[in-house]
């Protein structure tokens, strides 16, 4: 940092150094005894050296405090250190009209994604009536037809309720309600909507129930197990659906369907990204997993995926973990 300082006042070390070469010089010149300068002389340096080790130590403490400031995250408006000339004040001003600027934006940002969030959320209850209506209707009468038409409205349905999981994905831990739940409520809570579907494709579904408490939001946690069902019902086209619960607290969602190309399974969890069987079956969106890895994250949770191509796939959400304290 010394040498960066010196840097700093090189011109005024030159300016300085040029004054007494030219004094020595007009002594020289004059054949004036050179003695008569040696006491002015360790004045000029005394003070020079003062004055100099003052600016390294004022310079040293505004460079630690901006080097705190960096690592910092701002805003910084407040805690500018104190501007020693007009072009540093000049730049500080600068910086507070960006920072006043930025926070104008991000509240206008902010804003719009609230917006955004309660038009969905809004949106998403609306749609529930006629989806609802619409049900009702279907169930008068027990026709093969009406049963295709269930089955397609209940992935309307499926595909409203991840809308809204997709745009509250970005709420931070304002949405999350953390507290102790009973898991079997949980996983059960899941199955029965999925009930439908596994009776319609004559899949069946082997679970024996737990007495696990988990840590987690049981919103959440029933969107990641559900969007599970969803693609084992999915890509299963007979066999079995099994969720196990292990005595770590690990869940694991085992079916007997398509499995996954060893190529796709480095990048299943990527937002957009479909895979073999999704072009296979073209209706995968590759959203749904994408939402269950990012709202697992945010949980504190952790899915892993074992697969073999033409034998099935191994869903586990580690539950054993969570980073944050209950409410």
């Amino acid at each position: 940092m010394f040498l960066q300082y010196l840097k700093r006042i090189r011109f005024v070390l030159l300016w300085s150094l040029l004054c007494a070469g030219i004094f020595f010089l007009i002594f020289v010149l004059e054949e004036i005894n050179l003695k008569a300068a040696v006491y002015p002389t360790v004045l000029c340096l005394a003070f020079g050296l003062l004055f100099l080790l003052c600016g390294y130590l004022r310079y040293k403490k505004t460079g630690q405090k901006l080097e705190h400031l960096l690592q910092g995250e701002g805003p910084y408006e407040d805690s500018l250190p104190v501007a020693q000339d007009g072009i540093e004040s000049g730049y500080q001003e600068l910086i507070r009209k960006e920072e006043q600027q930025q926070r104008k934006e991000h509240a206008r940002w902010e804003k719009s994604g609230q917006d955004m969030e309660d038009y969905y959320a809004t949106w998403v209850h609306q749609i529930k009536a006629p989806i609802a209506v619409m049900n009702v209707l279907l169930q008068q009468e027990d026709t093969e037809t009406n049963q295709n038409l269930k089955a397609e409205l209940f992935r309307v349905e499926q595909y409203v309720e991840m809308a809204l999981g997709y745009v509250r994905l970005d709420s931070g831990t304002k949405d999350l309600v953390i507290a102790q739940y009973p898991l079997d409520e949980i996983v059960r809570k899941s199955i029965r909507k999925y009930a439908g579907q596994f009776i319609r494709r004559r899949i069946r579904l082997i679970y024996e129930g737990t007495d696990q408490i988990v840590l987690t939001d049981e919103k959440w946690l029933s969107l990641i197990i559900e969007q599970l069902l969803s693609n084992a019902v999915k890509y299963t086209l007979k066999g079995t659906v099994t969720i196990i619960v292990s005595e770590e607290k690990k869940l694991t969602v085992t079916d007997t369907g398509m499995g996954i190309a060893p190529e796709d399974l480095p990048r299943i969890f990527e937002k957009g990204y479909t895979g073999y069987n999704g072009r296979m079956e073209r209706k995968s969106t590759g959203i749904g997993l994408y939402l269950s890895q990012m709202a697992a994250k945010k949980l504190g949770h952790q899915i892993t995926v074992v697969s073999k191509l033409g034998e099935g796939s191994s869903f586990t959400i580690d539950l054993a973990e969570y980073p944050l304290r209950t409410e």
